[in-house]
C-alpha cells in the first residue's frame, strides 16, 4: 500500500493499495535519490509512505511564508 502523510501534521491523505498501481510504484521508485530521501520511505508495514503537504497545512504556509523555511514547523 502507499500511504500519502502531511510531512508537517502527520494527518493521513489517503492511500492507494499495491495492486491497482503498479505504474505509480514504478514511477516513485523511479525518481532521483533526493527525491526519493526527501518524500518516501519504507513504512513499518512494508508499504511506502508518501511524504506531502495537506490542505491545512498548505493554507497555513500561505498565510505564513515564512514556514517554507522550517522542515517541520509544528512540534
Amino acid at each position: 500500500m502507499i500511504s500519502y502523510r502531511c510531512k508537517h501534521c502527520q494527518t493521513e491523505i489517503g492511500s492507494i493499495p499495491f495492486a491497482s498501481v503498479e505504474e505509480t510504484i514504478r514511477e516513485l521508485l523511479k525518481a532521483d535519490e533526493t527525491n526519493k530521501e526527501r518524500f518516501v520511505e519504507v513504512a513499518h508495514h512494508g508499504g511506502l509512505e508518501v511524504r506531502c503537504i495537506c490542505e491545512q497545512c498548505e493554507c497555513s504556509m500561505e498565510a505564513s511564508p515564512n514556514y517554507y523555511t522550517v522542515d517541520k514547523w509544528l512540534q
